[in-house]
């Protein structure tokens, strides 16, 4: 009974540490740093993630984001793409909620316009 209970709670732990990796993405446009990121690992359906972008160590608070995920039409299936404005927090943080409406490899697209005009676009992927 003992190697079972120990074999549950083992288990468990491990689900939970699984479960609550979280997710990060980090890069460089120009000279802004992006860090994406969720608490959760992304999954099928909406998640929840946080955008914070920094210029020369400083936070960005005043730009304009848009967060695009979109996957290329292939045979047998459609465009797929979920577009949305972030919404500015604090300390250069935005949140957006994205849908990943099934799983494969995905781009994301940040599109990011500063109050002085300036326009940046940072590219990368993420694998559901």
């Amino acid at each position: 009974m003992r190697k079972i209970a120990s074999m549950l709670l083992f288990l468990f732990l491990i689900g939970s540490t699984l479960q609550g990796a979280g997710f990060e993405k980090h890069g460089q446009v120009g000279d802004l740093h992006i860090d994406i990121t969720s608490k959760k690992s992304l999954v099928k359906g909406l998640n929840d993630l946080t955008i914070q972008i920094t210029k020369d160590g400083k936070y960005l608070n005043d730009a304009k984001v848009i967060f695009k995920v979109f996957m290329p039409q292939m045979p047998g299936m459609p465009y797929m793409e979920d577009k949305k404005k972030a919404k500015f927090i604090k300390d250069g943080k935005y949140i957006v909620k994205v849908n990943f409406s099934m799983r494969g490899t995905w781009q994301i697209r940040v599109y990011i316009t500063t109050k002085d005009g300036e326009k940046y676009l940072y590219k990368s992927s993420v694998n559901i």
